[in-house]
């Protein structure tokens, strides 16, 4: 058996495992959730936007919990204008701070407000995200070991003009691919919690590092792409395997009791 197949088989157990201890329908519900979402052909700069926004919230070690409920109760939207470009450009993060902290305080860092109106300026001053995202042409879904490749080719294009155009909060590789698996697109964000997992399957021998974040994501599409599943959903069940504070709710807490009486 060779390494990979061994690896391949080692996430299979996984999926196996998690899907024996799953709350349903809450567990269902999320995985059709990431199995349907697809690129939008609509997509547009105030989209964008809100979207990176929304992922700074999270950012920084945030409470994930605490920020999804921000994001749920609108405020933080209406904050900054509903994310409409024109108007989040001449907004002074001090105002924001002053007229809607106490309401969105749970994203934690008040920092956050100046990098989005940042982001603004910068997505304004370069001309159209959207038209730059499409001109990659990173394929919005991967079906192929080739497609795997004009993934990569086309993510190192944007992150190069992401760079040369100093976009705030966007320049890593960890960073970006949790924008586009956010909007739909095939792949993970190699957080600490997939990386962990990655470690303890042996894809990587550190949970640090670029090139090991690049080689646990493409790994996790080469599965996806045997195993006909969408790195999304593989996503999924690692956060759940390792016990992320958001994806504990979707597994009995047996799952984690099993473990640490085994451990």
């Amino acid at each position: 058996m060779t390494v990979t197949a061994k690896i391949f088989g080692d996430i299979d157990n996984i999926i196996e495992t998690v899907d024996r201890f799953k709350i349903e329908p809450l567990f269902s519900e999320e995985k059709n959730r990431r199995q349907n979402k697809i690129v939008s052909t609509l997509l547009d700069d105030n989209e964008i936007l809100k979207t990176l926004s929304h992922l700074i919230a999270f950012s920084q070690n945030s409470n994930s919990e605490i920020v999804e409920q921000v994001l749920k109760s609108g405020k933080f939207d209406r904050a900054f204008e509903n994310f409409k470009i024109d108007k989040v450009v001449k907004l002074n993060p001090c105002d924001i701070a002053d007229e809607h902290w106490t309401s969105i305080k749970g994203i934690r860092q008040q920092a956050k407000l100046f990098h989005i109106v940042s982001l603004a300026r910068k997505i304004k001053k370069i001309g159209s995200f959207a038209d730059i995202l499409n001109q990659t042409n990173i394929p919005t879904t991967i079906r192929t070991e080739n497609d795997i490749e004009i993934f990569w080719l086309g993510f190192d294009k944007l992150l190069a003009t992401l760079k040369n155009n100093k976009i705030p909060f966007f320049q890593s590789t960890t960073s970006l691919l949790h924008f586009l698996l956010d909007i739909g697109y095939d792949c993970v964000k190699p957080d600490l919690v997939v990386m962990k997992v990655a470690k303890k399957l042996n894809i990587v021998d550190n949970e640090t590092g670029d090139k090991n974040f690049r080689k646990t994501v493409r790994f996790i599409q080469e599965y996806s792409v045997d195993r006909k599943l969408r790195p999304s959903i593989i996503d999924f069940y690692f956060l759940i395997d390792e016990g992320q504070m958001g994806a504990k709710k979707f597994v009995k807490p047996d799952f984690y009791k099993k473990r640490n009486d085994s451990n």
